[in-house]
């Protein structure tokens, strides 16, 4: 008998995303696991966002970073965490300066993010099965453009 779909994000993290088109989450409900050879870039998936304390990298981990960069600065974090209830993180790549992507979640659009100014993303698409399409399009390069090539890797 074949398991039930699992749930993708917590309650928690659902309702704070709630108002996001579904092209991300029903994708990546569907990942058990989703990473780059050397593990230092992934698709996020029911794991990581459930993953909740420290001692790992958490889905909210570039917001986490600039939270504690702002740390004392009560109208900064505002405008952090205001920024993050915009933002679904979906990917990250932590060999490079922490970059991530994200669906922009008034638009659907894909943005592409990295540090130290994650709250200054670029538009890449504009929308989930679009970045697929474009995703598909650079793995299979032999010259991966970027910010692709950031999440891609490079050919052997």
């Amino acid at each position: 008998m074949a398991e039930p779909p699992h749930a993708l994000l917590p309650a928690d993290v659902a309702a704070r995303y709630a108002g996001m088109p579904e092209e991300a989450p029903s994708f990546l409900a569907m990942l058990d696991a989703c990473y780059s050879g050397d593990e230092t870039t992934w698709f996020l998936t029911a794991n990581e966002y459930a993953l909740a304390k420290e001692g790992g990298l958490r889905w909210n981990e570039c917001e986490l970073m600039a939270m504690s960069a702002a740390a004392g600065d009560a109208t900064w974090q505002s405008e952090i965490r205001a920024f993050w209830d915009r933002h679904f993180p979906f990917m990250l790549a932590v060999h490079s300066d922490y970059d991530y992507l994200a669906v922009r979640v008034d638009d659907g659009a894909v943005v592409h993010g990295y540090a130290p100014e994650w709250e200054s993303p670029a538009v890449i698409t504009h929308s989930f099965s679009e970045f697929l399409r474009h995703f598909e399009v650079e793995a299979t390069a032999s010259v991966v453009r970027w910010p692709y090539s950031v999440f891609v890797g490079a050919k052997a």
